[in-house]
């Protein structure tokens, strides 16, 4: 059984907007951590200059859906807090920041890349089956998706802000499935770093799906 704490993510976030928002600053004054400006190099040299990037769970957009706008990309924020959102749109006018909950998403658009960091994990498992499909959807052909998970498979409680935050991972080869499934071909899962706590990184490129 899912823990009650999964339903309260949304709400968590979109409440403590403002501590997420100084917390993350102070993490990467400069930019991405060292640990997630390695994975986000390796994603950017994956994609085609000037490409389009979903990003999903994009929070403030700082400091990664803000280093991809540095570098030339077109960004496309989605989160489901809309103070995080109303923020993005405040600072990083150059980006598109919309008000979306993955596990519904349908923007009718393909991207170049989807970006989901920090974000699917604090989906139940359930709901990652259902929505990770729906990120792969959006990805044009040989687009590039980078997902950061948990180390395995289960549940984990964490707690942020005096309360509890929820994540959840599948085992690998649950998302190799899911990625395969989708017409993409997953580069082998590595270990990250997110913030102090050990994960996994997934890199997977999309097969030509049409002739466009």
């Amino acid at each position: 059984m899912t823990d009650p704490s999964a339903r309260r993510i949304i709400g968590l976030y979109d409440d403590k907007a403002g501590a997420w928002i100084d917390q993350r600053q102070a993490l990467a004054t400069d930019g991405p951590g060292v640990s997630e400006a390695v994975w986000l190099d390796r994603f950017m040299a994956r994609l085609p200059a000037g490409g389009s990037v979903l990003d999903v769970g994009c929070g403030s957009g700082r400091p990664v859906a803000e280093a991809l706008l540095s570098r030339g990309f077109r960004v496309t924020g989605i989160d489901s807090s809309p103070a995080l959102i109303a923020h993005a749109r405040a600072t990083l006018p150059a980006g598109e920041w919309l008000v979306g909950d993955m596990r519904t998403l349908d923007l009718k658009r393909r991207f170049d890349g989807v970006l989901a960091w920090y974000s699917l994990f604090h989906l139940s498992q359930d709901d990652q089956r259902a929505a990770l499909p729906r990120l792969l959807a959006h990805g044009a052909d040989e687009a590039v998706m980078m997902v950061s998970t948990g180390p395995k498979d289960g549940e984990a409680i964490g707690t942020w802000q005096g309360e509890p935050l929820y994540h959840a991972s599948l085992p690998p080869e649950g998302y190799r499935e899911l990625f395969e499934g989708a017409g993409y071909r997953t580069e082998p899962f590595d270990p990250g770093d997110f913030e102090g706590v050990n994960g996994l990184v997934c890199i997977a490129r999309r097969a030509i799906v049409s002739a466009e």
